[in-house]
């Protein structure tokens, strides 16, 4: 099991106090080459872990029986499926921006119980009767500009006694991620020219903090949870971070090294050296992978 560190802020209680009840898949890039569900499965079950924490903690804090589950950046299916286990008799719409994730999730998973539907989640609006709005791996596509502004209003629009929870990667200062600004910006090759005068940078901008959660999100709840869990995953190798990342981190490096081949190996070349730098090989020659993962829910007080 991964170690959980729970931080509330503001109280020392696991759930943050509270206050009267009041009254509520986008890539950084539009043009890019699709998403691959092929390629992101490669990785499913450590890729679930943190889904099926964060739905045995909502299971745990009396979310009983959900009618109504809306699947925020659903991905290829998985997270959906791990929702309608644990809560078969919950209608649940899957909501992703990428055409080929809602393909390969409505032929796999599609089905009574089950939809999925294209949109993009700074636009989507729940319906009326949502008990729950669930995202995983999701709000950090967005910029830190619009990313709490747009949970704030799915907030909002819940309907009394509702929830919204989500997880995202937290891992902006991980080796794994400023190794890949480290490569495009400040090491020379092929791939150099096509990182610059960018009008949309590939990096995410960094998860805000723990306090900036709480007081954007507390307003319109009647309590917040937020804790962080780091997950330690034991890959093959170096080349095995690579291909964990290619499907989301990496991406928006490799979108833009798309038509030249040979500026993108030259690239991910690179990118290993450093990998191999700051992550030691196991005695078996396998490496630690370390992950870090935030996870918010908001509870709506009722009317």
């Amino acid at each position: 099991m991964a170690a959980i560190a729970r931080i509330t802020a503001f109280a020392k209680t696991a759930r943050l106090a509270p206050c009267p009840p009041r009254t509520m898949a986008t890539s950084t890039t539009s043009t890019k080459p699709d998403w691959s569900p092929e390629k992101y499965l490669r990785f499913e079950a450590p890729r679930g872990r943190p889904i099926n924490d964060l739905i045995s903690f909502l299971s745990r804090s009396g979310l009983s029986q959900p009618q109504r589950i809306i699947d925020l950046g659903s991905g290829p299916g998985n997270s959906t499926i791990a929702l309608k286990k644990q809560w078969p008799g919950a209608q649940i719409t899957g909501v992703e921006l990428s055409p080929a994730m809602v393909t390969a999730a409505s032929e796999k998973n599609g089905g009574e119980g089950i939809d999925y539907q294209a949109g993009d989640v700074k636009d989507f609006i729940a319906p009326p009767d949502t008990d729950l709005i669930f995202s995983n791996a999701v709000f950090h596509w967005l910029r830190s500009s619009e990313r709490i502004a747009t949970i704030v209003q799915h907030l909002k629009r819940l309907k009394p006694g509702g929830l919204l929870a989500f997880q995202v990667p937290d891992n902006f200062a991980e080796p794994s991620h400023r190794l890949m600004r480290d490569t495009a910006y400040h090491s020379p090759g092929p791939w150099a020219k096509y990182f610059m005068g960018q009008d949309q940078k590939p990096e995410l901008d960094p998860i805000e903090s723990v306090g900036t959660w709480y007081s954007s999100l507390k307003p319109h709840c009647e309590s917040v949870e937020i804790w962080h869990t780091t997950y330690h995953h034991i890959l093959e190798g170096h080349e095995a971070i690579v291909k964990w990342f290619e499907t989301t981190g990496l991406k928006p490096y490799l979108d833009l090294l798309e038509q030249d081949e040979a500026a993108k190996k030259a690239f991910l070349e690179q990118y290993v050296r450093g990998l191999k730098r700051e992550y030691p090989t196991l005695a078996d020659g396998r490496v630690v992978l370390h992950f870090p993962r935030l996870f918010v829910v908001g509870f709506r007080g009722k009317a």
